[in-house]
């Protein structure tokens, strides 16, 4: 029997972080940094103004962006940075007292082929990856752009993210190589 070869090739950890405001939240990137260390990127905010989804429970006037880190993860990982990403939702600094919450943090990561987002809710085109924790591939990566998949939700079918996307892209592939 030939002996099974092991493939681990670490991915990108990024964030799409929902807020209020169209500036970054100071205290928001201290927490994302907390978390996981110091930011490779941060990418411009774009209004999330598609749906009304977020409104009662984090108020009008908010804004996306992605943000992308130093720390590079195995994608078999990233079930564990979902429960750190939905913890840090929950803390008292980033909650009011009633419990609602002031920020969305969707962690999830980027290779060279795809964004991928993990999930606690099921779909039809989601794979479990364990864990309770399904994966989401919202972005596809050829010819030079990100392409948005047919069940991604309206602001990925937009990508007002792809620029900064593209970069983090490149940024992340000049850290590999060296």
């Amino acid at each position: 029997m030939a002996e099974k070869k092991q493939f681990s090739e670490d991915v990108q950890l990024i964030a799409f972080v929902l807020q209020q405001g169209a500036e970054w939240n100071t205290r928001v990137i201290e927490i994302l940094e907390d978390a996981w260390g110091p930011l490779r990127y941060r990418g411009k905010l774009f209004a999330f103004d598609q749906t009304d989804y977020y409104v009662p429970e984090m108020g009008e006037n908010l804004y996306r962006g992605v943000v992308s880190f130093e720390k590079c993860i195995p994608p078999e990982s990233i079930a564990l940075e979902k429960a750190r990403s939905n913890a840090l939702e929950l803390a008292a600094d980033v909650s009011s007292a009633s419990g609602a919450r002031h920020v969305n943090i969707d962690i999830g990561y980027m290779d060279l082929d795809k964004v991928v987002l993990p999930s606690y809710k099921r779909g039809p085109y989601k794979l479990y990856a364990g864990e309770g924790v399904w994966l989401d591939m919202l972005l596809t990566y050829s010819k030079g752009v990100f392409h948005p998949t047919a069940w991604a939700f309206e602001d990925f079918r937009r990508n007002p993210y792809q620029h900064d996307l593209q970069l983090i892209r490149e940024r992340w592939r000049k850290s590999v190589r060296g």
